[in-house]
């Protein structure tokens, strides 16, 4: 990906990189075909920043702004956008990791940190209304994506057909608030985690009514 120059073909090495990290989750199966149908990102994401870390990739974070920068805005609302923005987040969670440590000894807190629990990931409720039941899925969120893109990525990931029906919402405390498109899901995590509050977040059809705990469990 390194040696590449154009930012198409870094993308195409980063696809192919991402298939062998599902080869090997799966055990060099068959299955590792399917990619994320058989990996859940809960998996997939932790071994990405493993995989950064000991690859010797020393310019990843500006390999990944450079795709970002010239490739069609089109591209990034495909598969090859959402493990961009992997790349990005795990990024992103290896120039924070000394930050988000030192922050969770202050805090004392019992239990140790989750991958959404870092700064580029969000951990999201995705409600299944044919089988009464809630989905989470973890998900690489950029600092700066704002709540279309994030709906955008949902949409396309998990094969909505009437996203136009759904919104993004952030939940404390049992109360729901939908998040404007202009919205910066991570700006508003960062800012409820400083009030020591808990926070998840939800993708939801806008007419569909859920009454939420008043602490949810992921």
């Amino acid at each position: 990906m390194q040696k590449a120059y154009s930012p198409l073909k870094k993308l195409e090495h980063l696809l192919q990189a991402t298939q062998c990290i599902y080869q090997c989750l799966n055990g060099n199966t068959d299955e590792a075909i399917q990619g994320p149908v058989a990996v859940g990102a809960d998996d997939f994401l932790p071994m990405l920043i493993y995989v950064v870390v000991h690859c010797g990739i020393i310019a990843a974070e500006i390999e990944a702004d450079y795709m970002w920068d010239l490739i069609n805005p089109a591209v990034m609302n495909t598969e090859g956008g959402y493990y961009l923005t992997s790349l990005n987040s795990a990024v992103l969670v290896l120039k924070n990791f000394k930050e988000m440590q030192e922050a969770q000894n202050t805090q004392h807190e019992s239990r140790l940190p989750s991958i959404s629990d870092m700064q580029g990931f969000l951990k999201i409720a995705i409600p299944d209304e044919l089988r009464d039941s809630i989905i989470w899925k973890t998900l690489p969120v950029r600092p700066n994506m704002n709540t279309r893109d994030v709906c955008s990525m949902i949409a396309h990931k998990f094969k909505i057909t009437n996203p136009q029906d759904y919104g993004f919402y952030y939940i404390v405390r049992g109360v729901e608030t939908k998040l404007n498109d202009s919205h910066c899901p991570q700006d508003v995590k960062t800012e409820i985690m400083l009030k020591n509050q808990d926070c998840v977040f939800a993708y939801k059809r806008l007419a569909s009514n859920i009454a939420w705990p008043l602490s949810v469990k992921k």
